[in-house]
């Protein structure tokens, strides 16, 4: 290693652990708490609490969890400059991707690790080619690194897909169950309907994703974006309709496609492919989670941001811009982490159009026993989608706690007029318990 590459090396550690270093006052956030509160075995070896630590399946104390998440994503910087040839673009393409507002979800927020760790190994394995296939089934502990190798068949290393077979049979199991958990839990019978017009949901939300990594145009925790695609028929017909970012994704598929077959830059292209295997299972043709979360843009954005850098670096005064652009962005958005608290309040103030957003500030409300502050809360989301079956059913549970019995089962009889395809007999328990007397709300 030059003296060049060893100094370019350490420019990038060093603006990250200072650029984030304010994320260590920090407290925990959303899933973090959730972990936290679990807890762990007091009694494990100090070598397992420190891997389980590593891999986010503990938390021991903010400070400690966030200092491992700025380092991480530091290396993440590293390799991208390390993996893409170590020369004047790739280290412009590692700032632009250590500051982008799209990778706050695994810079910043302890819980997005599952989505920097795959990202690591695969940029490790462009670096050092002879170990590729230890650091793809290291990846594969996290469901993406179960996708990740695909982004190898436009690479020059082709061969390390001869190891992908044994890599996926490992882990088939833990993916398996990965996946039919999230099926129960999370999708909606239109979520598992395939048809042609899923690539209207498809197209839009490859566009939108791919000029969020450009142009941090929105950054919020809850995005109002393709909401309740699936759940309701207002937020359906919205989604399925032709505007802005259906045309946007068709002009970016367009030349990312053009690109792949008539560019002779072929590390372009390979750059763009990197961001399409990346953001392709995210984009809500066979949805399992959210509709639209920053933290699946990580790896894609690894990838866009090296194009972006074969594109500016010969415009300085566009390289300044585009610096300047992302770390005020996220210098100021990364305080949405400050504490969970905050986190959701700036959600509703981002995104004062996701009624989801609105739904969590009056869980949190509900939690602390501000019964009439929640249910107010929940009447704004329900102005936003006004058949959402979770808010009307959670109103119709607050009202009955708060001895409004009439209008209560108003809000029960709209609720079941609005019951989610796919969800009846979860449904159906809910609604008989209701009417025995029993008082559940809905997260």
């Amino acid at each position: 290693m030059d003296w060049q590459i060893a100094e370019r090396i350490c420019i990038i550690l060093v603006a990250n652990l200072i650029f984030y270093s304010k994320s260590l006052c920090y407290k925990y956030t959303s899933d973090d708490l959730a972990v936290y509160k679990r807890g762990y075995d007091k009694n494990l070896p100090k070598y397992k609490k420190l891997f389980r630590n590593l891999i986010g399946s503990i938390r021991i104390f903010p400070q400690l969890d966030h200092f491992v998440t700025i380092w991480i994503h530091a290396l993440v910087c590293v390799f991208i400059y390390l993996a893409f040839g170590a020369t004047d673009i790739s280290f412009l393409a590692a700032l632009l991707f250590a500051f982008n507002p799209a990778t706050n979800q695994g810079s910043v927020w302890i819980a997005g690790r599952g989505y920097v760790y795959p990202t690591l190994f695969a940029l490790m394995s462009l670096t050092i080619p002879i170990l590729s296939p230890l650091f793809l089934f290291a990846g594969g502990y996290w469901h993406l690194g179960y996708i990740i190798p695909l982004v190898f068949l436009f690479s020059n290393i082709k061969w390390v897909l001869l190891f992908m077979p044994f890599i996926w049979y490992f882990w088939y199991k833990k993916m398996r169950k990965s996946v039919t958990e999230k099926m129960n839990r999370d999708m909606f019978g239109e979520d598992k309907k395939i048809k042609p017009q899923k690539l209207i949901l498809f197209t839009k939300t490859f566009g939108f994703y791919f000029m969020l990594c450009l142009i941090p145009f929105k950054n919020t925790f809850y995005h109002s974006f393709l909401q309740s695609a699936a759940g309701n028929e207002i937020m359906k017909r919205r989604a399925y309709a032709f505007d802005r970012f259906f045309f946007m994704g068709v002009a970016v598929i367009s030349f990312v496609l053009l690109n792949y077959i008539y560019n002779p830059d072929r590390q372009f292209a390979f750059c763009l492919m990197w961001y399409t295997v990346g953001i392709l299972p995210f984009c809500n043709m066979f949805r399992m989670s959210q509709e639209i979360a920053e933290r699946y843009m990580y790896l894609p954005c690894a990838g866009l941001m090296m194009a972006l850098a074969i594109v500016l670096h010969s415009y300085p005064v566009l390289v300044g811009a585009f610096i300047a652009m992302y770390a005020t962005k996220m210098w100021f958005y990364m305080d949405a982490y400050t504490d969970d608290y905050y986190l959701i309040e700036n959600a509703c103030l981002n995104s004062p159009d996701s009624w989801f957003a609105w739904h969590i500030r009056a869980m949190k409300r509900w939690d602390s026993q501000s019964f009439r502050e929640a249910i107010i809360l929940w009447v704004m989301a329900k102005n936003i989608s006004p058949k959402e079956f979770k808010i009307l059913f959670n109103i119709a549970t607050a009202l009955r706690v708060m001895r409004n019995e009439k209008e209560a089962n108003e809000y029960l009889c709209e609720a079941e007029k609005n019951i989610p395809e796919g969800q009846e007999q979860q449904v159906g328990e809910l609604i008989r318990g209701f009417r025995q007397g029993k008082s559940t709300i809905l997260l």
